[in-house]
């Protein structure tokens, strides 16, 4: 999960420069401010969210905010990555071969506008997906082609037939991209040339989900502020939050400053180099774990780097271990291919490179690379990380007699170009990323990065290799677990030792800081950044 489409990025890198958007106001009455209260948390985050409408937003930035109005028929229990809990369907069970899925609808549920959320309601909300036919409906296009396969025998009950075994459809209905529940109907009052109410629905999310917070205002540049919905149907008894505020700072040393002087509740993505002085900081706690994210720069599969030999010799050359306690600060370990080690279909045994001069520049003559070419590297204003590895990666490319220049941008138009349909001769030739499931799956994390089909949802460098397409395909339809995982296996040698797609340097851990009086924050183990809003509440 990280992209969107280029369609959708094009009108992002508008939104992104556009002025402040207010919604309606809460339900309460009660006036829209981004002033932090008692009653409030503020989130500080360096991810920009670019999309209101969940079944085209497929990016980190967009996906926080998306939480406090929208929810799924279920979802993962709070820190596990294997257990599922209700949330709109109070129950749920599959027949013996897990063909297909039922889900009983809690009753008398409603969105936020009033309308009933019903089992129809439902069906059309996954109709609308498969309609659009964006980036989120990737994650549950493996079970779904359209909504003809799924029946509403009754007000309250929903059924998928999937047409063959699939015992993964309860993790992906789980997965908080793809599977959350809209308001096809009123979008679609909305609808212009066909688009579902699309174009309205990117930049209002008022009305569309049945969840706790309402977004009453959506600055791209600056904020998201989400207001408790009164009429929630969970209700508002116990400890909860009436305001979410979402801030957009890009700077790292900034969000640091912020949450030790209580400017802001919780701090995303903090730089490592100032974790071990706010560990001894008796206000905050530190909230450190490894998730199922792997970190790595994609090569382009075309120019200097359209051989396997030259993307070889570039993985022979990456400084590791500079990156990883220098860049990083020792808060991460070396990727072990394109799969973290806590995913389902990891293979321990696939190939890791080391640093080796030597094996670069044997690899690079042997794929005709000259001395003095340049290759160029996209980097995110304001990521030091990135920068650092630029500079680290682009000593050792001087030693090997190659130039690397960098084309810095904001992050509207770094995913713009990251996940864009631009040739792949147009594109830069090295793009550093990261990349997560949307469930736990090997395939899943593998399909968006590696398909042929994938050019517009995360495939930056435009990789295709037909022995892996195959192996997607034998994966996905797979009957059995040792097939899956043989197929998956096959797939991890090819893409980093034989015909590599990307360097794949680090598991990071994700960090996140919040102030000691901030309780029910609990990290997602896939999405670490997105967080439970009506679970959280004030301690004494």
């Amino acid at each position: 999960m990280c992209a969107i489409t280029r369609r959708e990025l094009c009108r992002n890198i508008a939104l992104s420069g556009a002025a402040s958007v207010w919604l309606r106001p809460s339900s309460s009455g009660r006036a829209v401010s981004a002033a932090t209260t008692d009653a409030s948390v503020t989130i500080a985050t360096n991810r920009a969210p670019s999309d209101l409408d969940p079944q085209s937003a497929y990016d980190a930035g967009s996906g926080v905010p998306l939480q406090g109005p929208f929810e799924s028929l279920i979802r993962l229990k709070p820190g596990s990555i294997v257990e599922y809990t209700p949330l709109l369907a109070e129950r749920w069970q599959s027949n013996a071969d897990q063909s297909v899925w039922t889900f009983t609808l809690r009753p008398d549920l409603t969105f936020q506008d009033g309308t009933p959320c019903d089992a129809a309601a439902v069906r059309d909300s996954f109709q609308r997906l498969f309609t659009l036919g964006l980036a989120p409906s990737t994650v549950l296009g493996r079970f779904l082609q359209d909504a003809t396969q799924i029946a509403t025998p009754d007000p309250q009950t929903v059924v998928f037939d999937l047409e063959r075994p699939q015992p993964l459809f309860e993790a992906a209905i789980a997965a908080p991209y793809g599977a959350a529940i809209v308001n096809a109907r009123a979008a679609k009052a909305h609808e212009v040339d066909g688009d579902w109410g699309h174009g309205w629905a990117q930049t209002s999310a008022d009305g569309m989900g049945t969840g706790p917070y309402r977004i009453t205002r959506f600055d791209p540049a600056d904020a998201v502020v989400l207001d408790r919905f009164d009429g929630y149907w969970g209700g508002w008894e116990g400890q909860h939050l009436d305001r979410v505020v979402i801030r957009i700072v890009a700077e790292g040393e900034t969000r640091r400053q912020l949450i030790e002087n209580g400017a802001v509740d919780v701090a995303e993505n903090v730089p490592p180099s100032a974790i071990p002085a706010l560990e001894k900081n008796s206000d905050v706690v530190v909230i450190h774990r490894y998730n199922l994210a792997v970190n790595y720069v994609a090569m382009t599969v075309a120019g200097p780097l359209e051989s396997p030999a030259a993307r070889q010799a570039l993985c022979w050359a990456f400084p590791y271990d500079d990156v990883i306690k220098g860049v990083l600060d020792g808060f991460a370990k070396r990727a072990i291919g394109p799969v973290a080690e806590l995913c389902r279909g990891f293979d321990p045994a696939t190939f890791v490179y080391q640093t080796d001069l030597d094996r670069a520049r044997g690899l690079l003559d042997q794929a005709g690379i000259a001395g003095n070419t340049t290759l160029t590297m996209l980097l995110l204003s304001g990521n030091q990380r990135f920068e650092q590895i630029f500079e680290l990666l682009g000593a050792n490319l001087e030693t090997l007699g190659l130039k690397l220049e960098p084309t810095t941008v904001d992050f509207a138009t770094y995913l713009a170009i990251a996940t864009g349909d631009q040739p792949a001769a147009e594109r830069p030739h090295l793009v550093p990323s990261f990349w997560q499931p949307d469930y736990n799956d090997a395939w899943n994390h593998l399909w968006p990065q590696l398909s042929c089909q994938a050019w517009t949802v995360g495939n930056i460098g435009h990789y295709c290799n037909a022995q892996v397409e195959d192996l997607l395909a034998r994966a996905r339809d797979a009957a059995d677990d040792q097939t899956y995982r043989r197929a998956l296996s096959t797939i991890q040698q090819i893409v980093t030792r034989d015909d590599p797609a990307a360097i794949y340097y680090a598991q990071p851990e994700w960090i996140t800081v919040l102030r000691k009086d901030l309780g029910g924050l609990v990290l997602n183990p896939i999405v670490s950044e997105i967080h439970d809003f009506y679970g959280l509440h004030r301690t004494d």
